[in-house]
């Protein structure tokens, strides 16, 4: 089956629609567009989508970092100091943190480790709202050995400790200033980090803007951005124009607008590589036949994924998905699933399905699922799937079917930013709270799974947890929870009077520190 050639994209390199543009009101404003509305910043744990995170990674620091925009290819990512300078294991359960010094917060307070022992904490407390991947890291305390000196203690070994430590779950809050706050959800508008940037103005819907924070630590010599603005576009054609007149600085692009930006006067394009996968989750409660994994097999089979990459990720098909585990950890004798349709309704019929089932629904989290939904959807009605409608659904419902796990099929983009096994697979895991698919409910083969997975997040021994990684993903492969699409690449429009950026490879945070107006 060919894929409607109202979706077909031109053949290049990598792509995606990144969520974030930036706008040039005056000299020194950047300004970044965001396809999702805002529900949270001022909280970090309680971020969700790729738009908050966003905003979050500008206000917000971890004591350590993954990222440098301005590093040369290749170098970029790594492991490095941001508020801890540096860190050492004492024993299987016990890291140290030594902390930068002359550290403020945006409200001029000191930055010390008793925001780090709150921080670290908080999400770990009895009750707290959060279904955040960081709960998975067993934290027993934090241990105060003197104002810039922590010892991390867990009741497990975690030997991607520092990993965990770089995302928005454990970013750095000034106790004080929540504390004074009566209500949690009253931290959702009032955030208080050591950023490079603090709030100066939310709109609802419309735009957050933030200004320098002068007494940040991480500036580069160069850096002269007084003001960072988040404006929320929903239409990305809308967001291209705007670029191109000059009032955005950088545009998450859709693939088929790549052309337009490429030929613009005034416009850079990038195409990064990404962690984010383009994937499917089968939720196994509403849909019994889902249950069996032949059927979910035989949708993988359905699906040609090779013409998916030609339309919506430039013809690089090195992107094609194994599984959810991110090279370079990958199985290396799995392979995609091959486009094979006389297989798939083999295995439906094995599975007492011969003329396919209804599927009511594809519920699309968020922009950058709806294309690869719509083309799924195409590949299982070829094969006799009666599939209803592709919807785009509203964050609010998003978010509240989310933390009920009462999606439908959903199509939407994973990414684990740390780019280790463990947290590639905290997708599936049950553990995770807003794991929609049921797959530890109904596979007969999760039990074995988790053991293992608990087993991986444990062990130092760097065979064994090959071992128990390539298992893991055998079991994903044969059993699986979701459909497996294609790495999503990230394609940015970018203003040519910015310097200094360059995407993260999760879609989920920038380096904000790192760009610069050009003179």
């Amino acid at each position: 089956m060919k894929i409607p050639s109202k979706m077909i994209r031109r053949t290049l390199l990598p792509s995606l629609a990144l969520t974030a543009i930036a706008s040039a009101v005056q000299a020194n404003t950047v300004t970044h567009v965001l396809y999702e509305t805002l529900d949270v910043i001022g909280d970090p744990v309680m971020n969700v989508n790729f738009s908050e995170q966003k905003v979050s990674k500008a206000l917000f620091e971890p004591l350590v970092w993954d990222f440098d925009a301005r590093a040369p290819e290749g170098e970029k990512s790594g492991i490095r100091p941001a508020l801890a300078t540096e860190w050492e294991i004492i024993d299987d359960l016990s890291w140290r943190f030594k902390l930068r010094e002359g550290v403020t917060f945006h409200n001029g307070v000191p930055f010390t480790a008793e925001a780090v022992k709150w921080s670290i904490e908080r999400p770990f407390q009895e009750g707290f709202p959060s279904g955040d991947k960081f709960l998975d890291v067993p934290i027993d305390h934090v241990e105060i050995v003197n104002d810039h000196e922590v010892i991390i203690h867990t009741t497990e070994p975690v030997p991607i400790l520092p990993e965990r430590l770089s995302r928005n779950g454990a970013f750095i809050m000034e106790p004080g200033h929540y504390e004074a706050i009566d209500d949690i959800d009253d931290y959702r508008f009032n955030p208080m980090g050591t950023g490079p940037f603090k709030l100066n103005e939310y709109r609802a819907d419309d735009r957050v803007i933030l200004d320098r924070h002068d007494d940040y630590w991480g500036w580069y010599d160069n850096s002269n951005v007084e003001r960072l603005v988040f404006r929320n576009i929903p239409e990305q054609s809308t967001a291209l124009s705007e670029l191109i007149d000059g009032n955005v600085d950088i545009v998450g692009l859709q693939p088929d607008l790549v052309d337009a930006a490429e030929s613009a006067d005034g416009v850079t394009t990038i195409i990064a590589p990404s962690l984010v996968r383009g994937m499917l989750g089968y939720n196994m409660d509403m849909y019994e036949e889902l249950r069996d994994p032949r059927v979910r097999r035989a949708l993988n089979y359905a699906v040609n994924r090779e013409e998916l990459v030609n339309a919506l990720a430039f013809g690089n098909q090195e992107l094609q998905m194994v599984n959810v585990v991110n090279p370079p950890h990958h199985h290396p004798n799995l392979e995609p699933f091959p486009h094979n349709p006389e297989r798939a309704m083999e295995l439906l019929a094995e599975a007492g399905y011969p003329d396919g089932f209804t599927i009511d629904t594809i519920d699309v989290m968020t922009p950058e699922a709806f294309d690869y939904a719509e083309i799924v959807a195409a590949y299982w009605r070829a094969i006799g799937m009666d599939i209803g409608e592709v919807r785009q659904l509203d964050w609010s419902v998003v978010r509240e079917r989310w933390a009920a796990r009462t999606l439908s099929v959903h199509a939407f983009g994973w990414s684990a930013g740390e780019n280790t096994p463990e947290t590639d697979m905290w997708a599936v895991h049950d553990g995770r709270q807003t794991n929609s698919t049921h797959w530890a409910t109904y596979s007969d083969n999760y039990a074995e799974w988790e053991e293992m997975y608990s087993e991986l997040t444990t062990t130092i021994d760097p065979d064994r947890r090959q071992e128990l990684n390539y298992a893991m993903q055998e079991i994903l492969h044969e059993d699986p929870p979701w459909v497996y699409t294609y790495l999503i690449p990230i394609p940015v429009g970018v203003s040519e009077r910015i310097g200094g950026f360059y995407p993260h490879p999760s879609m989920l945070v920038e380096d904000w520190a790192s760009i610069y107006v050009k003179e």
